[in-house]
Order: structure tokens, then C-alpha cells, then sequence
């Protein structure tokens, strides 16, 4: 196996910007088959991971992927993601203008989303536009989306009470 310099620099980078802060999200495009992560988080172009310098378990970040055990939702899974698969780093207190990212890695849907955001378009007219974009280089039909599917949209987990 080849090692690319333009991992081995995203490598350093990321080390670094963790090293200096301790704490950091990672955005991961986790729709390709050399992510391994747990499979309900597969299919996912913007899975949010954090490293945490207090975490227990070692987190290896080498030239080509970064691998660790990650908890979902009190579950210990073994995850490797290559470093190509990797497009953002972040502090949780802040949004990506604070960060750093990797162009070259942003998924094209991820792109055209945060493109429309910038133009003013309404979220939901952009999660349709790249889904359109997504079936037409698929050659797929859309799913028709059904009226009580929450799939898509955010739920709240709290409510009013009178």
C-alpha cells in the first residue's frame, strides 16, 4: 500500500489541531465500504465523530486512516476511517469557519447543500436538490416520501405542556 502525501499532511494537520486542543469533532463521509463504522451509521456524508484526549481508549491517527474505539450509544465499536474519508475538523464550541477542511474531500451532496445555504434556498428545498442530484447520477427513482415519515427531519424530543 501507497501512502499519498496529501494524506500524510491531512495526517499531520489533524494531529496537530488535535494535539493543540484536546478536543475536536471530525466530519466523515461514511457512505463508502472502506469506513467501518457500525452499520447504522453507514450512508451517513457528514457522520460527526469526537476525539477527546481524556477518552480511555488510544486513538491512532497514522498517514492513511485513524482508528479507535467509539462509543454510540454506550456500545464500544472498533472504527477505521481513512484519512481520504475525512473532510472537516472542527471545535465542538464552534462551527466549521473556526476549523479546517479538506475541499478535496467534501461529498459533492455536502457541497451543493452548504452552496444553496449560501444563496439563502430553504433547507428543505436544498436536502431536495441534492437528492435529485444524488437519483439522477444513481439512474434511480426518488423515494416518495410519506406525510407522517419522519425520516429527514428533525424530531424534538421536548414539548409543550399546558
Amino acid at each position: 500500500m501507497s501512502i499519498s502525501f496529501e494524506n500524510a499532511l491531512k495526517a499531520k494537520k489533524l494531529r496537530d489541531y488535535f494535539g493543540e486542543h484536546g478536543r475536536v469533532y471530525i466530519l466523515v463521509d461514511a457512505t463508502s465500504e472502506d469506513v467501518q463504522v457500525p452499520d447504522f451509521l453507514k450512508g451517513d456524508h457528514s457522520l460527526p465523530l469526537v476525539l477527546n484526549a481524556r477518552m480511555p481508549q488510544a486513538i491512532h491517527i497514522r498517514d492513511t486512516f485513524l482508528e479507535s474505539n467509539f462509543s454510540f450509544s454506550g456500545v464500544s465499536h472498533h472504527c477505521v476511517i481513512p484519512m481520504n474519508r475525512i473532510w472537516a475538523t472542527y471545535l465542538p464550541e464552534s462551527d466549521l469557519s473556526s476549523g479546517i477542511v479538506w475541499d478535496e474531500a467534501m461529498p459533492e451532496i455536502v457541497k451543493t447543500m452548504m452552496h444553496a445555504e449560501r444563496k439563502g434556498l430553504p433547507s428543505e428545498i436544498m436536502e431536495e436538490r441534492a437528492n435529485l442530484e444524488k437519483v439522477d447520477a444513481d439512474e434511480k427513482t426518488p423515494p416518495t416520501p410519506k406525510k407522517n415519515d419522519t425520516a429527514g427531519r428533525k424530531v424534538r424530543h421536548l414539548r409543550v405542556v399546558k
